[in-house]
């Protein structure tokens, strides 16, 4: 492409606002190719709204590598594997069927997915792109009290596996 000037404000942008859905699965045959049925299914729910500010932030730091070469000028690197995590999941307590404090048992293991860019409002339908991420569910701690606010829960998740960004199937 030939070099042409960028227009003000960068590309076009989709708003987090409402574009994020958090759904905890318990049984996904391939993280690779989950369905709607899976995702839709009785046992599935959506928690996107019980997550504070914070309490959802997937990380996949990859590692970096000397690669280092005889007589070389300069030290180069390569890239090596990838380490995927969860930070300590953050949640208002409630006792509401559904809710996070409810769904995400201590000990529990299943999937989350995660599907950016749609609206909230969308229902899970073939061919969106979503990320599963599998895992085991650590013991439900109170969270911090400021005396102001919603009470919290903190939970680890210990990462088994993270997909790509895959579609999901009919």
């Amino acid at each position: 492409m030939a070099d042409v000037a960028e227009s003000f404000g960068g590309p076009p942008a989709v708003d987090q606002s409402g574009n994020l859905t958090i759904w905890w699965v318990p049984t996904i045959v391939n993280p690779n190719a989950p369905t709607v049925a899976e995702i839709g299914h009785a046992t599935a729910f959506r928690l996107t709204y019980s997550f504070t500010p914070g309490g959802w932030a997937l990380t996949i730091p990859q590692e970096k590598l000397p690669d280092l070469r005889l007589t070389s000028p300069q030290d180069r690197q390569s890239l090596g594997k990838t380490t995927p995590s969860l930070a300590d999941l953050g949640y208002v307590d409630s006792v509401a069927a559904g809710s996070a404090a409810v769904v995400l048992a201590s000990g529990g293991a299943g999937h989350f997915v995660e599907r950016r860019n749609l609206s909230q409002d969308t229902l899970i339908a073939a061919a969106q792109k979503v990320r599963v991420i599998k895992c085991t569910l650590g013991v439900q701690v109170p969270g911090p009290t400021d005396g102001s606010g919603k009470f919290t829960l903190l939970q680890a998740a210990a990462v088994e596996s993270v997909s790509a960004l895959v579609a999901v199937a009919a």
